[in-house]
């Protein structure tokens, strides 16, 4: 408990030294629903929220740059994270019904400042111009849309599929392109009754779920999404593609898919290992 004190009272200082700026903060939307995902320069190093109705978590052995932060309805609190190259970041957080983004991706200007020095840092790299030749080429989404028109016509090469009182979630297709993971999904609906869809999350999952010390779930964010529908009727099927980036599957990891009906208790969990 000492040691806790301690070290909110420090974070607290370094926010009294940083008000002094003036800066704004910026102000976070969150709920118990969904998952809000952080993505900062650097891999998170300490994340601390000021009030019990707000969670922040984050991989705090392998260090990673993600967070995710869910809440509870109650008052507005505030977000304080330090990152492994010593620069912090400061939030507003408050709870919402519903968001309006799923995934923030945070720059270093973000930052209020720096754990050793009194002046906030944003570093100024040189803009360094590469020839045409050596340029990475961008995924446009004319590109992506035409790769999974052609995924949804190709040949059907898996058949993993989870099954439950008339409703059916199957991963059909997984193809592997350069940096990204083109997955063909398909729901089928037999239960009599139409599935209002909330959402389809994808998630690298390790341990076991019942022990929570052992357990770690990373979300794997879509880039881009081909021909989701919004309902799936009863006696239809529906056929779509998820763009992901690239993973692969440790021994002891697997991969999971959790569709959720929406205002209804329906769902559908998937698990895909190696």
């Amino acid at each position: 408990m000492r040691t806790r004190i301690i070290t909110l009272g420090f974070f607290l200082t370094l926010l009294t030294i940083y008000g002094k700026e003036g800066r704004k903060l910026d102000t976070i939307y969150a709920n118990e629903k969904m998952n809000l995902a952080l993505f900062f320069p650097a891999n998170i190093r300490q994340g601390i929220v000021g009030s019990d109705n707000f969670v922040f978590s984050y991989n705090r052995e392998k260090g990673q740059t993600l967070g995710l932060l869910k809440a509870t309805n109650g008052e507005p609190s505030n977000l304080l994270v330090v990152t492994t190259d010593g620069n912090i970041y400061s939030y507003i957080i408050k709870y919402a019904e519903s968001l309006d983004e799923l995934n923030r991706f945070i720059s270093l200007s973000d930052s209020i400042g720096h754990e050793n020095k009194r002046e906030p840092i944003v570093k100024v790299e040189p803009i360094k111009t590469k020839p045409k030749t050596e340029r990475k080429k961008e995924h446009s989404n004319p590109l992506l849309e035409k790769s999974c028109a052609a995924l949804l016509e190709h040949p059907e090469r898996k058949n993993i599929a989870k099954r439950k009182k008339g409703l059916s979630l199957g991963i059909k297709n997984m193809v592997y392109y350069k940096d990204l993971v083109f997955v063909q999904f398909e729901i089928k609906n037999k239960s009599g009754i139409d599935f209002d869809i909330d959402y389809l999350k994808l998630a690298l999952v390790s341990g076991n779920g019942k022990r929570k010390s052992s357990y770690q779930s990373i979300p794997l964010i879509p880039s881009y999404i081909h021909k989701m529908p919004n309902i799936t009727r009863h006696a239809e099927t529906s056929r779509f593609v998820y763009v992901i980036p690239k993973f692969t599957l440790g021994d002891n990891e697997k991969l999971e898919l959790s569709l959720k009906e929406l205002n209804g208790n329906r769902e559908l969990i998937l698990n895909k290992r190696p």
